[in-house]
């Protein structure tokens, strides 16, 4: 299911990696989607997994996600019963962040 909490932080994310210029599973701003999910007051069972993507498009994106082992994991996970993408188009492509968590 879509949690929207997740929405939020993933846009956060996309965000804060564009403007900020990293790729990586850890924010200068906000941790790691562990870190950011506590501070939001997020709890599950099962909580900090994290797929991030910079590509051209957002199907380029899934594309990427899917072709990669330890992403397609994180996506098919049954213990992830909760997502969050957030996308943010810049003039290089987009940045892609899934956060997932499970009850």
């Amino acid at each position: 299911m879509i949690d929207t909490r997740l929405v939020s932080l993933a846009r956060l994310k996309s965000r804060d990696m564009y403007e900020n210029h990293y790729f990586s599973h850890v924010s200068p701003t906000y941790g790691t989607a562990y870190e950011m999910e506590r501070k939001a007051g997020i709890s599950a069972r099962v909580m900090g997994a994290e797929n991030i993507a910079k590509a051209a498009s957002v199907a380029r994106a899934h594309q990427l996600f899917m072709g990669s082992a330890s992403h397609r994991a994180n996506i098919l996970d049954p213990r992830h019963d909760a997502i969050g993408i957030g996308v943010v188009t810049t003039p290089y492509g987009v940045y892609v962040p899934q956060l997932f968590i499970g009850d």
